[in-house]
């Protein structure tokens, strides 16, 4: 019995090695397999649509040598998320941008899951709210919180996204987009009947450059810019956010970091609202002497309910905006 225990104990180790080598064999087959058929979807289309079979595949299984940034949304109309649609075409924007840079490499793929076509991503995943972007590293392990994009903080644009790429995955591509053709041709046209109308109604332009207007101009301006338009545009903000579960409809965000289009224009409004109510209100005194004594008090009264309505409801919107915000008047 002792003469064929050592034979036994060889051949069943010999056969474990076997089995070793194959199943790593197999594992690297799998692998390069996996890697060349990401690669073929890519090259037809910078992202990768997924369904349910393919999601469970390509990223939640090993072997896995490559990330993927993946989105997450829901852009059929009767979901009615109207910042799917904006948030995705930054999403191609930055996925084409890669896909046709240097830095293009079989280690790092872009892809989409939409709730139509993968429910089952969101519910292995868990979301209530779309549009998310997730990075699935290469390297699985323990949850990382930054992949997940903060999209309340930094927007969707497509510079945001790929500096947030650059961040988890180390790859560096610059966002390109093709030129506006339109809205150059649209400017040149509006500066040519500008310069004409200068040219051959002088007198009228003097007129027309008054104080007065001049003022009303530089109040535009100056509202413009404190609605926060150009933050608008510098992070891609939508116009609103429709509620996927309840449908309804936010003008207004409830992040103190971010914003949306239709608060601009609101806030934009306010702020007009309460300049109107102290001009109103400087009106009086000796400068008021020639308006009527019902005009002056019509004046007062308006100014003065002006002023603290927008008072009232900009400290309400910060309290909305900024849940600790402790201070409010006349309405929370």
């Amino acid at each position: 019995m002792a003469r064929l225990l050592f034979p036994i104990l060889a051949l069943t180790f010999m056969v474990g090695m076997c089995c070793a080598v194959s199943s790593k064999k197999d594992r690297k087959e799998v692998l390069a397999e996996k890697v060349s058929q990401l690669t073929k979807w890519a090259q037809k289309r910078p992202v990768i649509k997924l369904n349910n079979d393919q999601f469970k595949e390509y990223l939640r299984t090993q072997p896995r040598n490559y990330s993927i940034i993946m989105m997450a949304t829901a852009l059929s109309s009767k979901h009615k998320c109207s910042i799917c649609k904006q948030a995705a075409d930054e999403f191609y924007a930055a996925a084409s941008s890669y896909q046709n840079s240097d830095a293009a490499s079989n280690a790092l793929f872009f892809a989409m899951a939409d709730y139509d076509s993968a429910p089952g991503v969101f519910q292995t995943l868990q979301l209530q709210t779309v549009p998310v972007f997730y990075h699935f590293p290469a390297k699985t392990g323990k949850k990382n919180r930054l992949d997940q994009y903060d999209m309340g903080r930094f927007g969707f644009s497509g510079e945001s996204l790929a500096k947030w790429v650059l961040e988890r995955t180390g790859v560096q591509f610059k966002v390109v987009r093709p030129p506006n053709y339109m809205a150059l041709l649209g400017g040149l046209l509006g500066v040519t009947v500008v310069l004409v109308i200068v040219y051959f109604k002088r007198k009228s332009v003097e007129q027309l450059v008054s104080r007065h207007n001049c003022a009303v101009f530089s109040l535009f301006i100056i509202l413009l810019m404190l609605s926060g338009q150009m933050w608008n545009q510098i992070r891609g903000a939508p116009m609103a956010q429709t509620d996927p579960n309840t449908g309804k409809v936010s003008y207004i965000s409830g992040s103190g970091q971010f914003q949306f289009i239709a608060e601009s224009y609101i806030i934009m409004g306010m702020y007009a609202a309460g300049a109107i109510g102290w001009i109103l209100l400087s009106e009086q005194g000796p400068a008021a002497m020639k308006y009527s004594q019902n005009a002056q008090s019509t004046m007062i009264v308006v100014g003065v309910v002006l002023v603290g309505f927008v008072f009232s409801w900009l400290l309400s919107t910060m309290r909305l905006k900024n849940r600790g915000y402790p201070y409010y008047f006349l309405m929370k």
